[in-house]
């Protein structure tokens, strides 16, 4: 029963791999619960995405595809870079700090309860710009689910902004 669990969401996000989504297959990936959208995220991750995957931009160090399946809001990209690793992204804007915070311990907190006892926390400052982050990770997997809270400075205001990724961790950030 415990693979059924995985083997639906993973078909549904293969459905994706289609160069267009049918209204069927929507209704499909809006049925699954946003537990069983991480889940399968989570096992997309080796397949580096492949069927997520939508309109590459090509940066020089990073390749960045808009993504098929958004988990929060309608922005969610998959972000490339040497060595193939890969990342999904999710993004979402606060007026300030607190907010920002709210965001990340909502993210923490709920990807806590989807991923089960297997996966170790390890939460700490970031090393780069003001902020915090978080990371589940696994013994002998590649792949971390992450939630970051940043502040974002602008030319006219500061914000800020809570990321949440699945895919390759980076020590450096």
């Amino acid at each position: 029963m415990k693979t059924l669990r995985y083997v639906i969401p993973l078909a549904a996000l293969s459905l994706l791999g289609c160069e267009t989504q049918t209204s069927e297959e929507a209704q499909i990936i809006s049925k699954l619960s946003n537990c069983e959208k991480v889940l399968a995220l989570v096992d997309q991750h080796p397949k580096q995405f492949s069927s997520l995957r939508l309109n590459p931009k090509n940066t020089g160090a990073i390749t960045v595809w808009d993504a098929r399946h958004h988990l929060i809001g309608k922005d969610c990209q998959v972000w490339g870079w040497g060595n193939n690793k890969t990342n999904y992204m999710c993004s979402k804007t606060a007026p300030n700090k607190a907010v920002a915070m709210e965001y990340f311990t909502a993210a923490k907190t709920f990807t806590e309860s989807c991923i089960g006892n297997s996966w170790a926390l390890e939460e700490r400052p970031r090393k780069v710009g003001t902020g915090i982050k978080a990371t589940f990770s696994r013994p002998n997997s590649e792949t971390v689910v992450a939630m970051h809270a940043v502040e974002t400075n602008g030319l006219f205001n500061n914000e800020w902004t809570a990321y949440f990724f699945v895919g390759d961790g980076n020590d450096s950030l």
